[in-house]
């Protein structure tokens, strides 16, 4: 939302008074004023701003919307809907969750969620910063339906290393020393490994000796580093600075920062 068209009251109210006028082409100023809560020497200010604006124009007698106008209209609403989408995405309230079992849980029994590896797990009885009651039965290792859940998980993230591979046109992964690569992955003893591009898949086959592919790698390093998860991600300087891009994002955004560190291959 970089252009604030939530907070954009001007424009918001011009464009309802477009809406009124198309729902009604031979509404009077009054009527819209009435409608939106303002004053007729609003509507007339902003009825007067838009038809220098090229949104407005006299037709037959009464006010109509320029194919300007609309065309402003249905891109500035589609644009709107899809920020309050947004927002209400990320403010939505979860009230029910599946977590693995830790221990045997009774079906009503108050259980505590914690995230272990990667993984939501349930234990009974046990004290969490979230916790909520069984919605059924489970042995240790199932899965369960938890409700009426209260508090948040605490989040430990995951630590995150870069690998930096050379562009191919400084040669690709062809001059790099895999066994120095090695030596990095192996060191963190990482839960994810992901191939910013081809040149990091091909870095990494070579390193690991197991076949990488590139796909959603970002979003998979994001959501697993979210879980605790330690992650390598190789890629070249393009990539890796999409990485880090989605790293300031989530300390943006959530205050929850990742820590990192970088190899240049």
């Amino acid at each position: 939302m970089k252009d604030n068209r939530l907070r954009d009251l001007k424009r918001n109210t011009e464009l309802l008074i477009l809406v009124e006028i198309l729902r009604s082409p031979k509404t009077k100023l009054k009527d819209i004023a009435d409608e939106l809560d303002i004053t007729v020497q609003a509507v007339s200010q902003y009825v007067a701003a838009m038809r220098k604006e090229g949104l407005l124009s006299e037709r037959s007698g009464g006010l109509r919307p320029t194919r300007r106008g609309m065309q402003i209209l249905q891109e500035h609403f589609t644009k709107l809907k899809h920020d309050v989408d947004t927002v209400l995405r990320r403010i939505a309230v979860v009230d029910t969750c599946v977590a693995i079992a830790g221990k045997s849980i009774a079906k009503g029994q108050s259980v505590g969620l914690v995230m272990e590896d990667g993984m939501l797990m349930a234990y009974p009885e046990e004290k969490s910063s979230s916790k909520g009651v069984a919605l059924e039965s489970a042995d240790e290792g199932d899965d369960i339906h938890v409700g009426q859940l209260e508090g948040i998980v605490d989040m430990e993230l995951g630590e995150l290393l870069l690998i930096e591979a050379p562009s191919e046109k400084e040669g690709g992964s062809k001059g790099v020393n895999t066994e120095l690569v090695t030596e990095r992955i192996e060191s963190m003893s990482p839960g994810l490994i992901a191939a910013g591009d081809t040149v990091g898949a091909a870095l990494l086959s070579k390193s690991t000796e197991e076949l990488f592919t590139v796909h959603a790698p970002i979003e998979s390093a994001m959501s697993a580093l979210s879980k605790g998860v330690d992650v390598v991600f190789c890629g070249t300087r393009e990539s890796i600075d999409q990485m880090l891009d989605a790293v300031a994002a989530l300390k943006k955004e959530t205050g929850y920062g990742i820590h990192w560190k970088s190899y240049r291959a």
